[in-house]
């Protein structure tokens, strides 16, 4: 048989893989991006955002300009502009920037017309406005038309910053995105990574906890588990572990139980001889010696009953009928007690203990409150059977111990009523051996209501 994997080979080779996966997702996605578009803006905007503050440009004051590459040509097209020497005006590219190729050629063309056409200049510029097209102007307005041309030309973002009276320098430039290009590669890279690494994770981690699931859906539905599939090798050990210990528990339990049920059945011999003896014996010890032997034989007929429904294999049982009977039977017996309408329900345990828990339960009340009322109702995924009754109630401080093996309440302590203490105690039981609760609480008259909840079949 293969032996399989460790944990520590299952972890280390998946965060290898996830690693060696996130960072090529990453580098990919930050070597083939492409870089965003760099901002661009006219001289006029410039000059515009050195006037009054505009959209799209920080302005700051310095006590120098700002480093870079000096345009000589941008510092006297703003200077002009402005009304300024160009000494006072800087217009600087940062370094590394991309920057804009300004190219300005001027010519002059003499040109004769051929006969009969209308006479030219004997000189003209033309302004290159497209691949083909030219504007001729004259070389009086030639300065002026390059100018309009150049401060109106959008160029890669630069930092224009003119001196003011009292030595500082007003800089503007554009507005820097809260994200850089590489930033946002880098965050979109993560996001990518993050989608594809997300389902890898919840599988592996699937894989991984297989053995612990099926050990627990085993232990929850009383299920024994022969091998423990999938997993690296230290969760099937520690699951099969916790298999083992089950089930040695489940032998020590059953031979518990066995011994208990041996030495309760060994005890009726001589209990049955001292009865015998004790109806010889004078009055009144006769019959107080009488009542501590029945006492002792119902008590050890309890213990039976319960260990021998316990053994009981589980069965699918219809709960309102099988209340409904119990209920019946106790009328029979001249009980004040009713079923009130309500759900019909199913669950799945040995149908002899879970009579005897409610048997329990209605004997409670009838014995010690005169009657009651029982109910069943299914609330989601489980199933509530509550006996409610209108007797004198029970401490909150005496709840608790009365779930104990052998306690009973003040109002149980006379001969006439009072039992082994047991009842209480094996509805408890009972209900913690087949993933239930048993709890009690007062009732709305004051009485005391025991709820018994069961998982629904």
């Amino acid at each position: 048989m293969k032996r399989p994997l460790s944990a520590l080979v299952s972890i280390g080779g998946f965060g290898v893989a996830v690693a060696t996966l996130s960072v090529a997702t990453t580098a990919a996605i930050v070597i083939l991006a492409p870089q965003p578009p760099a901002p661009r803006f006219s001289a006029a905007e410039a000059v515009a955002a050195l006037r009054r503050p505009m959209p799209g440009f920080d302005r700051r004051w310095r006590a120098d300009p700002p480093s870079g590459t000096r345009v000589p040509m941008l510092e006297g097209l703003i200077a002009s502009e402005l009304g300024r020497s160009p000494g006072d005006v800087r217009v600087t590219w940062p370094d590394g920037t991309r920057r804009s190729n300004i190219i300005v050629q001027r010519t002059t063309v003499t040109h004769v017309p051929p006969p009969g056409a209308t006479t030219i200049p004997p000189s003209i510029v033309l302004l290159r406005r497209g691949g083909t097209r030219f504007e001729m102007v004259t070389p009086a307005a030639a300065s002026g038309a390059v100018r309009a041309a150049l401060i109106g030309m959008p160029m890669t973002a630069f930092a224009a910053s003119v001196r003011q009276a009292d030595g500082r320098w007003l800089t503007v430039s554009a507005t820097q995105p809260l994200l850089g290009g590489w930033q946002r590669n880098i965050l979109i890279a993560l996001g990518v990574s993050l989608l594809l690494l997300a389902p890898l994770a919840w599988i592996f981690a699937r894989r991984m906890t297989r053995p612990f699931r099926i050990l627990a859906r085993a232990i929850d539905h009383d299920d024994t588990v022969a091998r423990l599939p999938g997993g690296p090798r230290e969760l099937q050990e520690a699951a099969a572990a916790i298999t083992s210990m089950r089930n040695r528990l489940a032998i020590e339990a059953a031979e518990r139980a066995r011994m208990l049920t041996a030495i309760a059945h060994d005890l009726r011999t001589p209990l049955t001889g001292l009865r015998l003896r004790v109806e010889t014996a004078p009055e009144p010890q006769r019959s107080r010696m009488v009542a501590d032997v029945d006492r002792m034989q119902s008590m050890i007929g309890e213990v039976l009953a319960f260990a021998r429904d316990a053994a009981a294999p589980a069965a699918i049982v219809e709960v309102r009928s099988l209340v409904a009977a119990i209920v019946a039977d106790a009328r029979d017996a001249g009980a004040s007690i009713r079923l009130l309408p309500g759900d019909d329900a199913w669950v799945r345990l040995p149908e002899p203990a879970f009579r005897r828990a409610v048997e329990n339960l209605v004997r409670n009340a009838t014995d010690y409150a005169g009657g009651g009322d029982v109910a069943v109702r299914q609330d989601g995924a489980a199933v509530l059977v509550s006996v409610t009754d209108t007797g004198p109630g029970i401490p909150a401080a005496d709840r608790e111990r009365l779930l104990l093996p052998f306690e009973r309440g003040d109002a149980s302590r006379n001969r006439g009523t009072g039992g082994a203490g047991l009842g209480l105690s094996i509805v408890h039981d009972f209900a913690a051996q087949h993933r239930g609760t048993f709890m009690l609480g007062e009732g709305p008259d004051g009485g005391t209501i025991a709820t018994l909840r069961l998982p629904s079949a």
